[in-house]
Parts: structure tokens; C-alpha cells; sequence
């Protein structure tokens, strides 16, 4: 029994060592939203978001990676925006909105816990932020208002937030705010 508890500390901290927070996302081309480059606080660890089917130029299904961690995002039903489902580290996340069909309040959760990640203008998608805030912050923002193109993060969240809900409240925020071409 002891080796096992030692065994799942080393585990548990092989996993936390190799979370990276994610500072920011910028278009990896000026006239398109369907790639992006995903900065973390580690300089040479960067990552990616892109749309999975560029050819059909379909915005319901996404894929992401950072590092070694890849994840899928999808529009739970494909007429649907109301609805998406995150998948990574073997989580399934579920993002809604939280009263149909306003995309500025979206319900986060891993069916154990629930966040609410809000715009901060109702009509202007710049800011956004996450509304527990006993949990730490987290907000993510246009770099250069009104310019859709990069994105700053500021998250001071306590690690029982898990990296697909955090990357959750991120695509969310900016599949949201920006174009679709």
C-alpha cells in the first residue's frame, strides 16, 4: 500500500510539472481565423488550434495541441452553436451557453464542476472572465481592441482547474468573438 501512494505522488507530479499556462493565441495568417499559435509561459513550448477540416472550411470541429497534450473540439450538434464538447487527457468537457442562444455566459463543466465564463460588454466581445472568483482569475482579452487577431491571458487559477477547462474557456471566448473566414 505504502508503494502505491508513493507511486501516485510521483505520478500526480509528473502530471502538474508538465502543465504549461497558456498566455495567449494569435491568427497564424492576417486574414484568417481557422489557425492559431498558442504561446504558453514556457518560451519554447508553444502549441496550436485549428479548425479540423480547413478544405470544407467547417467551424463546428477544431483540434488543439500543446506540447505533448492534444485535444478535439466539436460542436455537439452541427446546427447547434449552443453546445460543444471538449476532449483531452481523457476528459470530456461540456461547454453550453448558459440561457439559449446568448453567446456572451457559457456554462463550463466536467460533469463534477461548473464554471461560468462571461463577457464582460454584453454587445462587445472583447473581455472576457471567469465569474468564481474564490477559484483565482481568469481573464482573456483582445491584445489591441478591436482586433481580433491576438489574444492576452491573465489566469491566477488554483490548480484544481485542469487544462482542458481552461483551453475550454479560451476557445469558447474566441470562436466567439471572432470572424469565421
Amino acid at each position: 500500500m505504502k508503494h502505491l501512494k508513493i507511486l501516485g505522488f510521483f505520478l500526480a507530479f509528473s502530471l502538474s510539472a508538465h502543465s504549461q499556462n497558456v498566455i495567449g493565441l494569435s491568427t497564424n495568417w492576417a486574414d484568417s481565423f481557422s489557425e492559431w499559435t498558442i504561446y504558453t509561459e514556457d518560451e519554447d513550448l508553444t502549441g496550436e488550434m485549428r479548425i479540423q477540416w480547413p478544405l470544407d472550411q467547417d467551424w463546428t470541429e477544431w483540434v488543439f495541441s500543446i506540447g505533448d497534450e492534444i485535444g478535439q473540439i466539436k460542436m455537439k450538434w452541427k446546427d447547434d452553436p449552443n453546445q460543444w464538447e471538449l476532449r483531452c487527457q481523457g476528459q470530456v468537457i461540456t461547454i453550453r451557453t448558459v440561457w439559449k442562444d446568448d453567446p456572451t455566459r457559457w456554462r463550463i463543466t466536467d460533469n463534477t464542476n461548473s464554471y461560468t465564463l462571461v463577457s464582460k460588454w454584453h454587445n462587445l466581445p472583447y473581455e472576457w472572465k471567469l465569474q468564481e472568483t474564490k477559484l483565482g482569475d481568469f481573464e482573456i482579452y483582445m491584445t489591441h481592441e478591436p482586433d481580433p487577431r491576438d489574444w492576452d491571458i491573465f489566469d491566477t487559477l488554483s490548480d484544481e482547474i485542469t487544462d482542458p477547462i481552461k483551453m475550454a474557456m479560451i476557445f469558447i471566448a474566441v470562436y466567439h468573438s471572432t470572424p469565421k473566414w
